[in-house]
């Protein structure tokens, strides 16, 4: 039976702010974005004033007139979960960080080892998080992955709480559907006027109907519900290993530079895509090139704050293929990379306030156009002359 631990950050943002700045400890505080205009994390001491991410920073600070407003430094939120990463592949040497703030350790077989079982060593890693780094995260303990997540969320901040195995789907039905991975958006909204509002109602429902609902993701989505989730822990090669990826390789070597741009903003579409399917934002684009001569090379990008929307990295992709196709050899390949992972649910809005919430929207609109119709159902202006092309050949086939 396998033993997951989850930890996740509480406020973390604010909490490495305090943490960094000891004049800001036990003052309330909240981390702004410089483009959002929303509290992107808020101190324990702010949340007293009914602060939390998403909030306007005006009301937050109507809320509270002692309230210190800092701006994100995400350099430094990923140095500080670096460390704690580390902390845990000290206990166990697969560690899988989920995002900035939070990670998943696999302690399955390791209880001789480390002479203790699980709960104690996750008490053991909340009191070094707190006694070096002075952070508070929380923990659950379970089974699975997802199971362990939720618990680590349940009883925030400082929270502790393990799942014993078989106890799962119990510890699950009475939860809001919003608590499981994935349902959230348009998928929370599709079941609730399908009448289910618990993860126990998803979990008996009959599959069949589930099925006419969530399509192909029904079985999938109803396994979870019960607490079954066998994706195993995966420990990174190294800090950087992106996420998502997406790999073009063409048919014959290409040396024409419109046309990789075009292919490289088809990939960062599907790429971000995929990113937004999983309710998280990322800080880094990676672009490696492969010359026909078997040679590769790579360029990244990093912006200035978390982006789950492809429009964000449009105007880098001519500078990263100019980077990264350093030799004035033809390309055989592209492939596109995203890392540096944030999860929006606890503390950016990903859909929040303008100007954020249009593209967002847009983007999800175009999402579920391009499932529900395939991905030419929507297009963008760089695409219409090669569409018009491909228009043209079929129809000189045809004739």
């Amino acid at each position: 039976m396998r033993t997951v631990v989850h930890w996740d950050g509480d406020g973390f943002f604010a909490s490495v702010e305090q943490a960094a700045d000891h004049r800001l400890r036990g003052r309330p505080v909240a981390v702004g974005g410089a483009s959002r205009g929303v509290v992107l994390s808020a101190s324990r001491e702010a949340r007293r004033y009914g602060i939390r991410p998403g909030l306007p920073m005006g009301k937050a600070q109507r809320a509270c007139r002692r309230l210190v407003v800092v701006p994100a430094h995400f350099e430094l939120y990923e140095q500080f979960s670096r460390q704690i990463v580390g902390l845990c592949e000290e206990r166990t040497p697969l560690v899988e960080p989920l995002a900035v703030g939070a990670a998943y350790l696999d302690l399955t077989g390791t209880r001789a080892l480390l002479r203790a079982d699980a709960p104690q060593v996750a008490g053991q890693l909340q009191h070094t998080v707190s006694d070096w780094l002075h952070l508070s995260i929380s923990t659950g303990i379970a089974t699975s992955k997802t199971v362990a997540r939720i618990a680590a969320r349940l009883h925030k901040p400082g929270g502790h709480l393990a799942v014993q195995a078989g106890g799962e789907a119990r510890f699950l039905a009475p939860l809001p559907l919003g608590w499981l991975p994935g349902v959230g958006g348009e998928t929370l909204a599709t079941l609730q006027v399908a009448g289910w509002s618990r993860i126990g109602d998803l979990a008996r429902a009959p599959v069949d109907a589930l099925a006419l609902v969530l399509r192909k993701r029904a079985l999938a989505l109803q396994r979870l519900a019960q607490g079954v989730d066998e994706e195993p822990v995966r420990r990174p090669r190294d800090a950087e290993e992106p996420l998502w990826r997406e790999t073009v390789d063409f048919p014959e070597d290409v040396w024409d530079e419109a046309l990789l741009l075009r292919t490289l903003r088809e990939m960062l579409e599907r790429l971000m895509a995929n990113v937004r399917a999983a309710d998280v934002e990322v800080r880094r684009l990676t672009l490696g090139v492969r010359y026909t001569d078997r040679g590769e090379a790579a360029r990244s990008v990093t912006l200035a704050e978390p982006a789950a929307v492809e429009t964000d990295f449009f105007p880098h992709l001519p500078g990263l293929l100019r980077a990264a196709w350093g030799r004035r050899v033809r390309l055989r390949a592209l492939i596109l990379q995203a890392s540096r992972v944030y999860r929006p649910a606890a503390q950016i809005p990903l859909f929040g306030p303008p100007p954020k919430k249009a593209p967002a929207q847009l983007a999800l609109a175009i999402d579920h156009l391009r499932r529900m119709y395939g991905e030419r159902a929507v297009m963008r202006g760089y695409q219409l002359p090669a569409a018009a092309g491909e228009t043209a050949d079929a129809l000189r086939r045809i004739a």
